[in-house]
């Protein structure tokens, strides 16, 4: 019969270096993971910039725009300053530059900017002495491929102007504060522009319930009246507010928002024509936040008048 060896415990030196052979193994597996996904990350990273970038570069598209500038009779402005503030977008640097190019309308009223690339136009200033360009002018157009603006010389974007038949002296007034809105009637002073029990403006909020929780979209009801003692009102929702109408007006003009109403909002932002009961023409302005908590509730307006008696508010 054969002796078999011996087995004898390996040394203790030997199982620590075996360990630690078998950990840097380990090591460098975890190490090469590490690197594997470190290098996906930055691929992945670097191809996201370039689609950005890519995107950008796709927004500054050749700028085609094309305008016509009118006065309120629709009659064409000639020789107006046309100023155009457009947006050239960089994204390796992640910002914009703005350049300003100025043109001239010709004898049609017309102008057009075309000849550059750009993401779009920042704002748009059209000037002409005696003229004043509305103040409801859209300034700011997008171009590329988020754009619902397409550009088309046969169908240009119309830029309204008043033509000024000389300023005339306004007397004015304002006011600033709480009313109540339980259906009580606020008046004022229109010269003054105090609250008054005399004054010749009276103003009547309501809102429904008087005290509410904004749990919804239409957390109330308002009703709003503004009545001039003695003479008329009528809405301003013109283009322009410089020449008040001649007639048309009625003894009080209320406006309405039940809950649900599609035109709710939150409050009054309204201009109105007025005549006094001394035959003097204006224009009065008013915000009413409706929604204001605690009752009572917040109001401003301001107000111009010509005591000529003329129908002239130019500003």
């Amino acid at each position: 019969m054969k002796n078999k060896a011996a087995k004898f415990p390996k040394p203790f030196s030997e199982l620590l270096v075996g360990k630690i052979r078998e950990r840097q193994k380990y090591s460098l597996k975890n190490i090469a993971i590490v690197n594997w996904t470190a290098a996906t990350i930055l691929v992945l990273t670097l191809l996201v910039i370039s689609g950005m970038a890519q995107l950008r570069v796709s927004e500054n598209v050749p700028v085609g725009f094309f305008g016509k500038v009118v006065d309120q009779e629709g009659q064409p402005v000639v020789e107006a300053r046309v100023t155009c503030d457009f947006i050239i977008s960089h994204m390796a640097e992640d910002r914009t530059d703005t350049s300003e190019v100025i043109l001239q309308t010709d004898q049609f009223g017309s102008f057009a900017l075309t000849g550059i690339t750009g993401y779009g136009i920042d704002k748009i200033s059209v000037t002409k002495k005696g003229y004043q360009l509305s103040p409801k002018t859209l300034r700011s157009y997008t171009f590329g491929l988020k754009s619902d603006y397409k550009p088309n010389p046969d169908n240009p974007i119309i830029f309204k102007m008043w033509k000024e038949s000389g300023k005339e002296v306004l007397e004015g007034s304002s006011w600033r504060g709480k009313v109540a809105c339980d259906g009580t009637t606020n008046c004022f002073d229109l010269i003054s522009g105090k609250p008054s029990p005399e004054g010749n403006l009276e103003m009547t909020c309501t809102r429904d319930p008087l005290n509410y929780e904004p749990t919804n979209r239409f957390p109330y009801a308002y009703k709003y009246e503004i009545q001039f003692i003695g003479g008329g009102v009528q809405a301003a929702d013109d283009e322009f507010s410089y020449l008040a109408p001649a007639d048309g007006y009625s003894a009080k003009v209320t406006i309405e928002r039940k809950l649900g109403d599609p035109k709710w909002r939150a409050g009054i932002d309204q201009e109105f024509y007025f005549k006094t009961s001394e035959g003097h023409y204006g224009r009065i302005s008013v915000v009413w936040d409706a929604g204001h908590r605690p009752p009572p509730t917040i109001m401003r307006w301001e107000c111009s008048i010509n005591p000529s008696g003329s129908r002239n508010l130019e500003r």
